[in-house]
């Protein structure tokens, strides 16, 4: 299993994030673990980002909410959470 790592612009969106939605509390938590796994699911939608973003990656919590992260071989580091339009722009 990979290490979890985070920055702290991401601790404050996370914050804001379940502050705001708290019925997804559990499903934003169950994703993030799968990604530390070393084959997540299929249903997270993992993807390359590119742009501005390029070295990311995009995972889907929901149909309209996003984790953005990046990983190597023993880390996943989430960057931030959110829409769509909120954490691609």
């Amino acid at each position: 299993m990979k290490r979890l790592l985070t920055t702290p612009r991401f601790d404050r969106r996370l914050e804001r994030f379940v502050r705001r939605h708290p019925e997804l509390k559990d499903v934003v938590f169950e994703s993030m673990t799968a990604l530390l796994k070393n084959s997540p699911p299929q249903s997270l939608k993992l993807h390359k980002l590119g742009g501005i973003l390029k070295g990311c990656y995009g995972a889907s919590v929901s149909h309209a909410y996003r984790l953005v992260f990046v990983m190597d071989s023993d880390s996943v580091c989430f960057l931030d959470v959110g829409t769509h339009d909120e954490v691609y722009r």
